[in-house]
């Protein structure tokens, strides 16, 4: 056992389910992830999810300054204890409260350090809540350049997929509409403590792209709404939800558009998008 976990457990730690708690204690792998992010001197990160603060020292020595988020009270006192570095902001709390938008005072946080900096994110993203996290950077709620991060290997395949693939969803969709989406490598669950039942992934996010023109929040609803009719077809699935518009792909199924083909049907159904 890590020498870093023997002493949460002495501290009367124990890791909560609820909280995805599963912290990556591997050297050689927490180096590598370094090494991939490859960070400058004026670079400000956003680390989600501080666990016991064994990446988050890393990435204060390699960083301008270190905002780090976390949502246990517990970890949130132990890793402040522990890191002496005058480069971090310890925040304690819910950073995506409601699954949708990033927490206001995080938000402010970031921003008061950013200045020049530029933003980004390295993490060990809780389960839960990662993909969220991610689109909501996708979304411009803080301006970030990229994230490198790991997921749970089912959520990282949802990023990548395509049309067709059965990971093929919204979350891939509205992602991959304003970021790219690399999966670098897989993380076996030994690398982690406690070790869990999934396995994880490494992925690297570009954010701010491919600009979007229009009602974001509107696309997005239909996105949601029209994959609930993903084995339907696009024209059944469209009177399902009060609307036409088809077109050309009225006899497809959602699973099978393109993200652009997607982007078609909607705007063709809302000409103030077009």
């Amino acid at each position: 056992m890590n020498d870093l976990a023997k002493q949460l457990l002495d501290a009367g730690f124990r890791p909560r389910r609820r909280f995805g708690q599963n912290f990556l204690f591997d050297d050689n792998f927490l180096a590598a992830l370094i090494r991939e992010a490859a960070l400058s001197p004026d670079d400000l990160v956003l680390e989600i999810g501080t666990g016991p603060g064994q990446l988050t020292e890393r990435l204060a020595a390699h960083a301008a300054h270190v905002v780090t988020a976390e949502i246990d009270e517990r970890l949130h006192a132990f890793a402040r204890g522990r890191i002496p570095a005058r480069n971090v902001d310890f925040w304690q709390g819910d950073a995506i409260p409601g699954g949708g938008e990033l927490h206001r005072e995080l938000v402010a946080l970031v921003r008061s350090r950013l200045g020049t900096r530029r933003l980004r994110m390295v993490a060990n993203l809780p389960y839960a809540v990662g993909g969220a996290i991610l689109l909501a950077l996708a979304e411009e709620q803080l301006p970030a350049a990229d994230a490198l991060c790991t997921l749970q290997e089912e959520v990282a395949d949802r990023l990548c997929a395509g049309p067709g693939d059965e990971a093929y969803g919204p979350l891939g969709i509205l992602l991959g509409r304003r970021a790219d989406v690399r999966k670098v490598r897989d993380v076996p669950p030994q690398l982690f403590w406690p070790m869990p039942r999934v396995q994880s992934s490494l992925v690297h996010i570009r954010f701010g792209v491919r600009p979007f023109e229009g009602d974001w929040t509107g696309y997005k609803t239909f996105v949601k709404a029209i994959f609930g009719f993903r084995r339907k077809t696009l024209q059944a699935g469209l009177r399902r939800m009060g609307r036409g518009g088809a077109g050309e792909f009225a006899s497809a199924r959602p699973e099978m558009l393109t993200p652009g083909e997607l982007e078609t049907v909607w705007r063709a159904g809302h000409p103030g998008n077009a």
